[in-house]
């Protein structure tokens, strides 16, 4: 990156992905959103720039995430100007699964009842609408 950005934003906004990355495959693989954060998910942590910890954390390597994030733009964007359908199967089936790191990620919101997404009311819309 050509420091276009201060560096605590750059950091910020790749853990901001990471946590985004579990929040969107938790509406499921069947979904548009849900698969294309776990190829993301999946291409970054094959390349360690998603690191799984010992005691189940996950964190960021900052050395390796804009080459991981690069390459994995490539790829997308090559297998899209050539109009390469098979390509695009073959990137969906390696890395659009639940592997075991983002299963174990899943399982913990679950465990401590993180909801998946939150309905928001509007009481005044609601009166208006009737």
């Amino acid at each position: 990156m050509q420091n276009l950005l201060p560096k605590s934003l750059v950091k910020s906004m790749y853990v901001s992905f990471l946590a985004g990355c579990f929040r969107s495959v938790r509406f499921g693989l069947e979904e548009a959103h849900g698969k294309g954060q776990a190829v993301q998910f999946n291409w970054l942590f094959e390349k360690e720039a998603f690191i799984l910890h010992p005691d189940e954390t996950f964190s960021v390597d900052f050395e390796k995430v804009e080459e991981a994030v690069e390459s994995l733009s490539r790829e997308i964007l090559t297998i899209q100007a050539k109009g390469e359908k098979a390509a695009a199967n073959l990137l969906l089936q390696k890395y659009c699964k639940m592997t075991e790191p983002l299963k174990l990620a899943l399982d913990k919101l679950e465990a401590v009842q993180v909801p998946v997404d939150i309905v928001p009311t509007f009481p005044i819309a609601d009166e208006i609408v009737g």
